[in-house]
């Protein structure tokens, strides 16, 4: 690693930190064409671009790291797992599941548990879901990620009492959960609680909608609409 490209690494991931995307983009950009970018700078480029909705070249970022992180387990699956994310974004679903089934084989924790209960509900197969995301509910029951995976699981069956259950207790859990606020908001519409509705839609669009949400910011906005 060169000095130079070694000097854009750093800085690229301290602007990063300091929530300056735009400059770190530039700098791991700079770094990369010299071939400098440290691997662990490389997965925090690569989630910048994924959250800016760049998957392509956030797919590249991750293969890399795939290829060449081999000896590194820990980035290793890290990159995995970005990279199921990035496929899930790309519309090829099986293999976004595939990908993380591999890494929840071989290392369970919440991170795995909350990709692969929410691919889980995308696929369709719901019943498989709920057995996977109560399973999960068990692992850790404090996860607002998990508990909202398990409301989404119940709301999809049409248990609305269950859902509104789970909503409210990943709410407790992490009250700018954007995917919590926009299902709960639906639930108080679908019960003709139209200013509890607009509350939490108007709350979704408070909080910083990236592209790998599952909720965009259109989805809140046609539902706030439609409550006029």
């Amino acid at each position: 690693m060169g000095l130079i490209g070694g000097l854009y690494s750093l800085l690229g991931y301290i602007n990063h930190s300091k929530g300056n995307l735009d400059k770190a983009e530039k700098l791991y950009n700079k770094a990369m064409d010299r071939d400098s970018l440290k691997a662990n700078h490389q997965m925090s480029y690569g989630v910048l671009l994924l959250k800016k909705g760049d998957f392509e070249r956030a797919k590249k970022v991750f293969e890399g790291l795939l290829i060449f992180s081999s000896d590194k387990p820990m980035i290793k699956n890290s990159a995995k797992i970005n990279q199921s994310i990035v496929y899930w974004k790309l519309g090829d679903l099986d293999t976004a599941l595939e990908m993380i089934q591999e890494v929840h084989n071989k290392l369970k924790n919440t991170r795995t548990y909350a990709l692969l209960g929410y691919l889980l509900i995308e696929a369709g197969d719901l019943d498989k879901a709920l057995a996977f995301n109560l399973e999960a509910y068990d692992y850790d029951d404090t996860d607002a990620e998990l508990i909202d995976n398990l409301a989404q699981t119940y709301y999809r069956l049409g248990d609305k009492e269950n859902a509104l259950k789970y909503f409210k207790l990943a709410e407790e859990e992490n009250p700018d959960q954007i995917s919590t606020l926009y299902h709960l908001g639906c639930l108080y519409q679908e019960k003709g609680d139209l200013e509890g509705a607009r509350e939490m839609f108007n709350r979704a669009l408070e909080r910083d909608i990236s592209a790998i949400s599952s909720i965009s910011r259109s989805q809140i906005e046609e539902r706030l609409a439609s409550l006029a």
